[in-house]
């Protein structure tokens, strides 16, 4: 048990994303009712009594059937941002000494110099001999969440620092970096240039040039990576073909394969001179089909059997094409559905894969 400001935080590794929570919100709701019932039976409106008491507990049981679908909370100090691992400061990232056998997250801030949409929030994972090792540099595998979703997310349902660790003990250490894609965690940009702000400019410029400014990162194509879960899939998958001159693999987790938007779009690019010809430019097939240059990048596109099926018809008819024209990229479909038990399986999947072809640890010259 620890103290944190007064609070006990004995509680913060109870597990939440099973059904007692749900349970305990329903036993809770029986017993406002039943007191409620107890107490003003005499009256004939008797039942309007426990409105006010049983609202609060449909909200919490409504919020614990979402999370235990989705898996996004694991235990109950991620709620309060209490994680499970070590974290500490930016200036980690130039650090040349530090004792960390299980790596540490550097929570650090990335700004938007060139997009003008940041600065916002970056977890960067580093692996235990970042610390050992203070001349070599590393490979660098950039993760973009979903919409709703934070950064944060890849460490709490993805399981980043227990996957980045795995690798590093195995002799694949990486740093990790899980970035922003909106400006708050409902906004859905799907990393374009548009209505929302420059988001491609900001993955594709801003952040490399950060951590490759900052931190002991190898550069290059064959040493940059990137990956995401839905939204951020296609995030992922879009910014490596467009850009194959600065990230080799990517890892699109039940992500599409071209732009969609709720309001269409139109509303998504904005005011564009040329509307067809923007969006082109973000249709992963418009893209390898025009641009022979995105065929030299890999990927695997890894999405749950349970999933939809007009997003499965999508990707394999992008893996079909792809593969067409020679390019490494593959598809799997393992049991499961669109959450976090799958992308957390899925970067476990990829990640190995992905580094097997990265270039390794390298002295700093």
């Amino acid at each position: 048990m620890r103290i944190i400001g007064g609070w006990l935080t004995w509680t913060e590794n109870v597990p939440i994303n099973n059904n007692w929570p749900l349970v305990i919100f329903l036993l809770l709701t029986a017993l406002v009712i039943f007191w409620c019932w107890r107490r003003g039976r005499r009256h004939k409106r008797w039942y309007f009594w426990p409105l006010p008491l049983i609202l609060p507990c449909l909200l919490l049981i409504g919020g614990a059937l979402l999370n235990t679908h989705f898996g996004l909370y694991v235990r109950l100090g991620d709620l309060f941002d209490q994680y499970p691992f070590p974290t500490t400061s930016a200036r980690a990232l130039s650090a040349t000494s530090g004792n960390y056998p299980q790596g540490v997250t550097a929570v650090t801030t990335i700004p938007g110099s060139q997009s003008g949409v940041g600065p916002h929030t970056a977890f960067v994972w580093l692996p235990p001999q970042y610390f050992k090792e203070p001349t070599s540099r590393f490979p660098v595998v950039y993760l973009v969440p979903g919409t709703p979703g934070t950064p944060s997310d890849w460490s709490t349902g993805g399981n980043v620092p227990q996957t980045g660790l795995a690798n590093a003990r195995a002799g694949r250490p990486a740093v990790i970096v899980s970035v922003s894609a909106g400006s708050n965690q409902l906004e859905d940009t799907e990393c374009v240039n548009g209505s929302q702000g420059n988001w491609q400019t900001y993955l594709s410029e801003d952040v490399p040039n950060y951590i490759n400014g900052n931190a002991r990162v190898l550069q290059g194509p064959k040493n940059q990576a990137f990956a995401g879960l839905s939204m951020g899939g296609f995030c992922a998958q879009i910014t490596t073909l467009r850009n194959p001159s600065r990230f080799g693999i990517f890892g699109n987790f039940s992500g599409t394969t071209l732009p969609t938007y709720n309001d269409g779009l139109p509303a998504l690019f904005g005011d564009q001179p040329n509307l067809t010809q923007t969006i082109n430019s973000y249709r992963s097939d418009w893209i390898i089909a025009n641009q022979p240059q995105s065929r030299t990048v890999a990927g695997q596109v890894i999405t749950g059997a349970q999933d939809s099926a007009g997003l499965l018809a999508d990707e394999k008819q992008f893996v079909a094409k792809a593969q067409s024209l020679g390019m490494n990229v593959t598809m799997s479909t393992p049991p499961g559905e669109h959450t976090f038990y799958l992308w957390a399986s899925a970067l476990q999947t990829w990640l190995p894969w992905a580094l097997e072809q990265m270039g390794k640890p390298t002295p700093v010259k």
